[in-house]
């Protein structure tokens, strides 16, 4: 992930985190657990999901005190996606990484929104919709409501 990224982004905000962690934990019900890899010196915070669009998987968040971010979503029988918001190459700050594999990078349907609450809702909604009722993986990164 980190060669991904094409720009200064700061440290991680542990703060943020915390605040992601606790909009998961209290609104997903397929959230099996939610803590950051390392008390200390957080880089991440693990998610792991007791349902999934094939097999259940787990998503890794990262936000910085730039308030760039990255919702990486993976199972082990390789479905991989990416919503991130940080400088890249090529690409918009808010970009997506579409499954099977996240592969080349397109704008996000996130566009310029910059607010924690809205951004894990709205991907986790959209997660929730193809993991639990069934839509297509191209709905992943379509559209501004849920």
């Amino acid at each position: 992930m980190a060669g991904d990224i094409a720009g200064p982004v700061g440290p991680v905000d542990s703060v943020v985190l915390q605040q992601i962690r606790d909009v998961l934990v209290n609104e997903e019900p397929l959230v099996d657990s939610a803590a950051v890899d390392d008390p200390v010196n957080p880089t991440e915070l693990v998610v792991e999901f007791s349902s999934g669009l094939d097999t259940p998987g787990r998503m890794e968040i990262t936000w910085w005190k730039s308030g760039t971010y990255r919702y990486h979503y993976t199972e082990p029988d390789g479905i991989d996606f990416r919503f991130d918001n940080h400088p890249k190459e090529n690409a918009p700050d808010a970009h997506f990484h579409p499954p099977p594999d996240a592969g080349a990078a397109e704008p996000s349907f996130l566009g310029e929104e910059t607010q924690l609450q809205v951004i894990t809702r709205a991907v986790i909604t959209r997660w929730h919709k193809i993991a639990v009722e069934g839509a297509t993986l191209g709905s992943l990164n379509v559209g501004t409501g849920d």
